[in-house]
């Protein structure tokens, strides 16, 4: 009879386990665990939810990440995939860069297709981006992703401009005409009074704004009389060599002068 086989270690089925909220995983990562791959399924999972649900936990994905690192035998490029277009949709934070400097060279060319992604973007590319968009399947994988690009490119235009035409930006948000409109009643954004076509997207004055000068102090007498004397005072050689501090007065240097006095008399 031929002895049972035994399973390594790393062919022995995960468990699933249940899932975590965000208190949880936080605590779970406070402790050892962070450097456990034991947590890997409970950290992949938690990603799946953010995925779903729309949430992002920037925390949780940077530690899957660095567990890749640090056990490789364990990295999955579709999650690194998944980290970073919820790093991509949480622009204008710096967060896909910073995972990006989490993930080894060798497979950087495995996730080209977000990266390109995110690079339409750093660069203002939008209408390029949208056209890219419409040819991957990935962002698909994210709940509510149009929403969070939307607002981010509205985010730049606000801080860019002051009114824009409105095809513009249905071009640059890639939505319609009435879309566009409850887009902008939601963003406070109102039509020019001038030209219906044009939409103010901010408020802001880029005028130059003349500075007020100050107006000039009023001293007293009694302070002009002080701020003279100090004046004085402070340049004024003593009879026996070196200046009186700032404010000497005349009893300070007859006292100088007596102690130089003093000082001769003794030496001869």
């Amino acid at each position: 009879r031929k002895p049972a086989r035994v399973q390594s270690p790393r062919s022995l089925p995960r468990v699933v386990p249940r899932s975590m909220s965000p208190a949880e995983i936080e605590e779970l990562l406070a402790g050892g665990a962070r450097y456990d791959p034991a947590t890997l399924p409970t950290l992949e999972g938690y990603l799946e939810e953010q995925l779903k649900q729309g949430t992002y936990d920037l925390d949780a994905n940077l530690a899957i990440l660095k567990l890749y690192l640090l056990f490789p035998d364990e990295a999955k490029v579709d999650v690194m995939e998944s980290i970073l277009l919820k790093a991509l949709l949480a622009f204008p934070a710096a967060d896909f860069s910073l995972c990006m400097y989490q993930i080894a060279e060798k497979y950087h060319q495995g996730l080209g297709e977000v990266v390109r992604l995110a690079q339409q973007l750093e660069m203002a590319k939008f209408k390029a981006f949208w056209k890219m968009a419409a040819d991957t399947e990935i962002l698909k994988k994210a709940t509510g992703w149009q929403d969070s690009v939307r607002n981010f490119i509205a985010g730049v235009v606000t801080a860019t401009y002051r009114s824009v035409r409105a095809n513009e930006l249905t071009d640059l948000l890639n939505m319609d005409a009435g879309q566009l409109e409850k887009f902008a009643k939601a963003r406070n954004w109102t039509k020019s009074k001038e030209d219906a076509g044009v939409l103010i997207v901010s408020n802001a004055s880029f005028e130059h704004k003349p500075v007020k000068p100050k107006e000039p102090m009023h001293m007293s007498l009694d302070q002009y009389r002080s701020l003279v004397s100090a004046a004085v005072y402070a340049k004024r050689p003593c009879r026996h060599g070196g200046l009186l501090p700032a404010g000497a007065t005349a009893a300070a240097e007859a006292s100088a002068a007596g102690r130089a006095e003093g000082s001769n008399i003794a030496a001869g």
